[in-house]
């Protein structure tokens, strides 16, 4: 295993990998194709970048950190690694469709993402859910409870409803702190996101949909009705589908649910 010449930086939420056998195992819930186009998220030293770029792949790694970007250009020099693209930037900023490849083909994502922004990355990827075909991540374990969870507990929440209505996922395995540089305070798990657009075509105004999620899981404790009400939002502009939602709380609402409630409210501007 390569060990970085540089300390984590605590403001960027770096915790380092350190065990061959788990980056082995990331790298095989992914399974690279050849003439896949994948976009590593934080490679950081490089631990999943080397076994990435043993498969006949091209790799585009976006890193944040210029220290990591630096040594990850000495260890992969473009001469011998032509078809691995390092990034410079702030995922969150990046237009991930620059890694697109002429012919139109969609992407495959990975990485061991930051416990702090893990839900602002994954909220980015949904804006390209068009371009991407799958990701596989290593989060906080509490964080992929909240992706996979069931309605009616209490991981259930914005996440779950937004990550399940964009694709399919489930979780792999989880990992123990013991692998990472500094040790973490909790553990984390991988998850495999299967993205596509099926639920899409059944929405009538998706930024309503995802208003309407967030504002009642911002007040989980209330019915919906209650919620609607601090939308401004009438009970006669819901039709007889969506009633039928008003006494419940978000939380035993289906992501089909949350569809048909979206879609019931016959008067809104999105």
């Amino acid at each position: 295993m390569h060990a970085a010449s540089y300390r984590p930086k605590k403001s960027l939420g770096q915790h380092f990998l350190h065990d061959g056998n788990i980056a082995r195992k990331i790298v095989a819930v992914l399974d690279p194709r050849k003439g896949d186009h994948v976009v590593e998220i934080g490679p950081g030293p490089g631990v999943l970048t080397a076994l990435l770029l043993l498969h006949d792949i091209t790799l585009t790694a976006v890193e944040i950190d210029a220290r990591a970007v630096d040594e990850l250009r000495l260890r992969f020099p473009a001469a011998l690694h032509p078809r691995l693209h390092l990034v410079q930037t702030d995922i969150l900023r990046w237009d991930i469709a620059d890694a697109r490849p002429a012919d139109g083909s969609r992407l495959r994502v990975i990485g061991n993402l930051p416990y702090n922004i893990t839900s602002p990355i994954l909220f980015r990827l949904f804006d390209y859910a068009d371009i991407i075909t799958d990701a596989v991540f290593m989060m906080q374990r509490e964080v992929a409870n909240r992706i996979v969870a069931a309605p009616g507990g209490k991981d259930y929440g914005i996440l779950s409803v937004l990550t399940q209505f964009h694709g399919d996922v489930r979780r792999c395995f989880h990992v123990s702190p013991n692998v990472f540089r500094p040790r973490p305070a909790v553990w984390s798990s991988v998850i495999h996101l299967h993205l596509h657009r099926e639920k899409l075509a059944d929405l009538q105004n998706y930024s309503f949909f995802k208003r309407i999620v967030k504002a009642t899981f911002g007040q989980r404790r209330k019915t919906i009705a209650n919620s609607l009400r601090q939308l401004r939002i009438p009970r006669d502009a819901l039709n007889a589908e969506g009633e039928r939602f008003l006494s419940l709380r978000p939380e035993q609402l289906s992501v089909g649910d949350f569809i048909t409630l979206s879609n019931s409210i016959e008067t809104h501007d999105g």
